[in-house]
């Protein structure tokens, strides 16, 4: 949090009308809170509710009392806020409240949560090999279920598991495959089939892509997931983002294949958690930084795309396993 407070005194972070992820990140408190603020100093974080959440938060019954515990706490000249997910009304209505000089530190929060903590790392490990487990049972599937039945006994399985989906399951059969974001229809088990999953374990997301081919697509797959293990093999600490996008670019280029998206997202609460690799990537990978890298290449008939989650380290990058 250091970086954080070289710039403001105090922080509010407020679950309005919109959720912001921060307060679950400075809080490690689960749950909605609706309609509560995150009040983070440099040394302590305190917090503001309504009654639901009595015992663990100072709270509120009206907006009176709303306003007044906030006046009270937030005594500071500068005041940072997340410009990413405070909606605008809220913004002008808590300016006006409390004065100060309001600034915008969202791009610091993201950069704080890039980097993982131990304990952020065990748990996206956890919700990664819960991932994996149903990923081996992909190969022992019934072949009669369709896209749509196949996707919602993946997330039936991870909900067994003490998981959650990180985001609606991708399950693709046939020209589906074409499309990178297809939602799950009633067709019928025909290959090639591209499977995009993700459990939420504690918090904290994975994100998981198979494809499955047959005699036309082994080519493609085997480019695809060499074009993955060339990106990991270069990750590091200390290596510009988009160095890795070209070298993937540069290798499908090779065949004459272009790539239709990020090569990978940073994961972590959110599973788009703040930083893509992409052509204009403008930060440096660290360690512990933790990405679901993603090659893919999607012709007009069908699609392949192979996705791993990765930890990158000082010296060396490891896939999750």
């Amino acid at each position: 949090m250091k970086k954080l407070f070289e710039t403001v005194d105090v922080v509010i972070i407020a679950n309005t009308t919109v959720r912001d992820e921060n307060f679950f990140y400075v809080t490690r408190l689960p749950g909605m809170w609706e309609y509560s603020f995150a009040v983070v100093f440099p040394d302590r974080v305190e917090i503001i509710a309504p009654p639901l959440e009595e015992g663990t938060a100072h709270t509120y019954t009206n907006r009176r009392e709303m306003e007044k515990l906030l006046k009270r706490m937030v005594d500071a000249e500068r005041i940072g806020f997340n410009g990413e997910r405070l909606p605008y009304n809220h913004f002008r209505y808590l300016k006006k409240l409390l004065g100060g000089k309001w600034i915008d530190v969202s791009r610091i929060l993201s950069e704080q949560r890039a980097v993982k903590r131990k304990d952020e790392l065990h748990l996206i490990k956890k919700a990664c090999r819960i991932s994996l487990r149903i990923v081996e049972q992909l190969y022992q599937m019934d072949e009669r279920m369709s896209e749509r039945e196949l996707a919602t006994e993946i997330e039936h399985e991870m909900r067994k598991n003490n998981a959650c989906p990180s985001f609606d399951t991708i399950v693709a059969y046939g020209i589906h495959t074409a499309s990178p974001h297809h939602t799950p229809t009633n067709k019928r088990w025909v290959l090639p089939a591209l499977i995009d999953l993700g459990a939420k374990y504690r918090g904290y997301s994975s994100d998981i892509t198979r494809s499955f081919v047959e005699r036309r697509g082994k080519k493609l797959h085997e480019i695809v997931e060499n074009a993955l293990h060339m990106a990991v093999d270069e990750m590091k600490s200390g290596v510009a983002a988009r160095s890795i996008y070209k070298l993937v670019e540069d290798y499908f280029g090779r065949y004459g294949y272009r790539m239709r998206h990020a090569l990978g997202h940073s994961i972590g609460i959110n599973v788009h958690d703040g930083f893509s690799i992409t052509r204009n990537a403008d930060f440096v990978l660290q360690e512990n930084m933790v990405f679901a890298i993603e090659p893919a290449v999607y012709l007009k008939r069908y699609g392949i795309r192979i996705e791993e989650d990765v930890v990158v380290g000082k010296n060396t990058s490891t896939i999750i396993r």
